[in-house]
């Protein structure tokens, strides 16, 4: 493993608050005291200790190795305070030590408090190496991100030392490439913040399904669901500007349907004006055609009568005045005559019938053409106006109707 190719003996320094010697160098760093001869340095572990041995200087934190471009607009953080130093100072050997035990994660979380209090690039390499051996890759990518891209000048092997161990880091984890057209845009992943665009670099996740999302004001949200794979760099493009414009001509189809967004037109339902007068004109319609039969019915008993009266008689002439039959042909001629009036009244109901169905239908089809017309301004208000002129005035009304 690369974390197992670099790797000195832990120190047999006590920590110093003066500058230290170059990573690796193995120049030894001045010390008030020796806490543990160099003979009492235990053999290597299976596993290589970390590759610095000598703690950190108590430099101000503005040397802290961050990625590029942010420190360049924050002020530079004040010195460690002196217990800031001695406690830096245990958790570094405290570091060593549980990594020369094969203790790990220990080490992990013990340089990973020491770099809290003292930012230095000594502390952020071990850090990485203790990751790396406790298998917490994607931090390790992280942080040896961070150490690369360190403003503070990093010695030729050191440097290509942890390139190799960030090319060992990322093959066991998934990567993001994010290219977003809009700057400032918020970037979330699984709900947590990562920053803003645009990125410093790629981000650093588990193998795996993820969800990502990215925001800013004025623009529709993106959120996309992800696979990452270990070894694998995925690009994330967004184009907020393309949202946006489509969002602006969905809405203008909306507008011109005459319908909000996530609304029908059958969501607007009818005005009550409306309801009754289909209601109105359908009844008008039934009721037109429930009398047309009934008039039919009616005539036709009518006429079925007549003839079974004139069949009683025997010839129509029969029933002029003066004969036997007066009472017979008078009941005749009523029957004739009823028979001829419900026919009228008959064709007057279906004539009824006829013209309100026809004012239904046509007003339910007017009702349907306008709801897919975009809705006309309604006026606000009607302004009189009056012309004089020598044959006389004129009044007139201005609005729109």
């Amino acid at each position: 493993m690369a974390a197992q190719q670099a790797g000195s003996a832990p120190p047999s320094r006590a920590p110093s608050n003066k500058p230290a010697a170059a990573p690796g160098s193995g120049a030894p760093s001045p010390s008030p005291a020796a806490s543990k001869p160099a003979s009492d340095a235990k053999a290597p572990p299976a596993a290589a200790p970390p590759a610095v041995t000598s703690p950190p200087a108590a430099k101000p934190a503005a040397t802290a190795a961050t990625p590029a471009g942010v420190n360049a607009q924050k002020p530079a953080a004040p010195p460690p305070s002196p217990a800031q130093v001695k406690k830096a100072r245990e958790l570094w050997y405290r570091g060593v030590d549980a990594f020369r035990n094969g203790k790990y994660d220990e080490a992990r979380i013990a340089f990973g408090e020491c770099y809290t209090l003292m930012p230095k690039t000594d502390v952020l390499r071990n850090l990485s190496i203790s990751e790396i051996q406790s298998g917490h890759y994607v931090s390790a990518a992280r942080h040896l991100s961070q150490l690369l891209a360190s403003t503070e000048e990093l010695p030729a092997t050191v440097r290509e030392e942890a390139k190799t161990r960030l090319a060992q880091s990322e093959a066991q984890i998934g990567k993001l490439n994010f290219n977003v057209d809009v700057a400032g845009a918020a970037v979330n992943v699984d709900g947590a913040p990562i920053g803003r665009t645009p990125l410093e670099g790629p981000w650093y996740i588990e193998p795996g399904q993820h969800e990502i999302t990215v925001t800013k004001a004025g623009y529709p949200d993106e959120t996309r669901q992800i696979f990452a794979l270990a070894g694998v760099a995925i690009p994330v493009t967004v184009s907020l500007e393309s949202l946006r414009r489509e969002q602006a001509r969905d809405a203008h189809a909306v507008e011109l349907m005459g319908t909000q967004e996530g609304e029908t037109p059958q969501d607007r339902g009818l005005s009550t004006a409306s309801t009754i007068t289909l209601i109105s004109t359908g009844t008008l319609a039934a009721v037109g055609l429930v009398a047309g039969i009934y008039f039919t019915v009616s005539a036709n008993g009518h006429d079925d009568e007549a003839e079974t009266i004139s069949d009683t008689i025997g010839d129509p002439e029969l029933c002029s005045s003066g004969t036997m039959f007066t009472q017979t042909c008078q009941e005749l001629w009523q029957e004739q005559t009823d028979a001829h009036n419900d026919r009228r009244r008959a064709s007057v109901s279906f004539i009824g019938f006829g013209v309100a169905s026809a004012a239904t239908l046509g007003y339910a089809m007017w009702l349907a053409l306008r709801s897919d017309d975009p809705a006309k301004p309604k006026a606000h208000a009607v302004e009189p106006g009056v012309a004089f002129s020598p044959s006389g005035a004129t009044l007139s009304l201005h609005g729109q109707f």
